[in-house]
């Protein structure tokens, strides 16, 4: 009598099993904070607080964790994941100089602890994943967003009440509130799945993020889908064909939206109409009044002058987020720079260095055209963050940039860290250690 057991599992189904959970994990987390739903949900209809939806991916990990505990170390090889640890080691060390805005200066801290923490776990989801999927799930949520920033502009208060605080009128920001923030996601979700696409479709998704972004009336978006067409025209991210197609195409794209600002202009009686026009009106020559450059300027010279009295040291973490202070220096290197000194000033700068340094270093060295684009791919997001940094304070606050980031990091780091394969046909047995490598 011969029993029927189940065969036991083997190494290839449990690997197996572990991708498929980590993909399916990693594109529910990407789903939820890409479309900006814990923010939007928070503001708009009083739910639960954004800091909730963090424990997600937390605990998300654990299964990878006890099915494999050495991926809790993998990534202390990445010279990055170190870069997050002395940014929450150095913030809480400037908490001392915090002596009159304590309060402040934990809350500000306690976001960047957030950060590593939230980074680490999307690093290591992403890295279990099938990364071209994943990437296929940021498109998804890239071509929403700007179906949704042109349908907030042309039917305004849908997404966003008036009167609900934060939301900018006229423009288009459909589920992320602030027209900025969405510029900024279109922006960095685009550069970071250029690599795992097509080469016939890269062309078509920066034209479909030009209009998203065109939809937003964002300065600081202009700037960066500019630079990050150019850029991966430059990289070669794209082909000949497409970048002329993006070329034909763009001008025809310009017009098109004109015209139907134009009209929109023609058929509404909204009074924030003109806040629009003055924000196109700037690229042509600067306006002698606009409320939203003067509010900046203001939040950048206070932050200037923090650093200007305390240069080495700064003002301790959270200088800038003093009530006081009114608003934001809407800018990276001067917030660092005014809470930390010139220690801050080299922390975002070595960021965008490293991540530049290795995707530099990594196209020359990659052995096949899909790695290297995807080393291109991390080129090209550290050029993002030195000129995203220009125009926000918040950029290593908001869950979306991280998500992409750690997105980036995991894709670079599986080819970085990549051992050969090697195939052995041979009938006898396998040496240990060459079925160690060939696994």
């Amino acid at each position: 009598m011969k029993l029927d057991l189940p065969a036991p599992q083997t190494a290839g189904t449990r690997r197996a099993g572990m991708v498929t959970y980590a993909t399916a994990c990693a594109a529910v987390v990407a789903i939820i904070f890409l479309t900006n739903w814990p923010t939007y949900r928070y503001t708009v209809y009083g739910g639960m607080i954004p800091l909730y939806y963090y424990i997600l991916p937390g605990l998300m990990i654990v299964p990878l964790l006890l099915a494999e505990p050495q991926a809790a170390v993998r990534f202390l090889r990445d010279p990055l994941l170190w870069w997050f640890f002395a940014f929450v080691l150095t913030g809480l060390v400037w908490l001392l100089l915090a002596q009159d805005f304590l309060e402040e200066a934990s809350r500000q801290w306690r976001l960047r602890l957030l950060a590593l923490m939230f980074i680490y776990s999307i690093t290591l989801l992403a890295s279990e994943a099938q990364q071209r999927v994943l990437a296929w799930v940021i498109v998804a949520c890239v071509v929403v967003s700007c179906a949704f920033n042109w349908f907030d502009v042309l039917r305004p208060y849908r997404f966003v009440p008036r009167g609900i605080e934060g939301a900018s009128e006229g423009r288009g920001a459909g589920l992320y509130i602030n027209p900025n923030a969405a510029a900024s996601f279109i922006v960095a979700g685009a550069i970071a799945s250029l690599a795992f696409l097509p080469s016939r479709l890269r062309g078509l998704l920066l034209v479909c993020c030009v209009f998203g972004v065109a939809a937003t009336f964002s300065r600081g978006g202009f700037v960066m889908i500019t630079t990050a067409t150019l850029g991966a025209m430059a990289l070669r991210l794209m082909s000949r064909a497409q970048a002329m197609l993006l070329l034909v195409t763009l001008p025809l794209l310009i017009g098109g939206v004109s015209l139907a600002y134009d009209y929109l202009i023609s058929a509404s009686e909204s009074q924030h109409i003109h806040t629009v026009l003055q924000r196109l009106a700037w690229f042509q020559e600067p306006a002698d009044e606009d409320f939203a450059v003067e509010g900046r300027k203001q939040g950048a010279a206070n932050a200037w002058q923090i650093f200007l009295e305390h240069p080495v040291t700064g003002g301790g973490t959270g200088a800038t987020s003093r009530a006081i202070l009114l608003e934001g220096p809407h800018n990276m290197y001067l917030l660092l720079m005014a809470e930390q000194g010139f220690l801050g000033l080299a922390l975002y700068v070595s960021l965008v260095w490293l991540l530049i340094q290795r995707g530099w270093r990594g196209m020359r060295r990659s052995p096949s055209a899909r790695d290297r684009d995807v080393f291109a791919t991390l080129v090209l997001f550290g050029v993002y963050l030195a000129v995203y940094g220009f125009f926000s304070h918040n950029v290593l606050e908001e869950p979306q940039t991280m998500f992409v980031l750690a997105f980036v990091v995991a894709a670079g780091f599986a080819r970085t860290s990549r051992v050969p394969v090697v195939q052995v046909r041979t009938t006898g047995a396998v040496p240990r250690s060459m079925a160690r490598r060939s696994t």
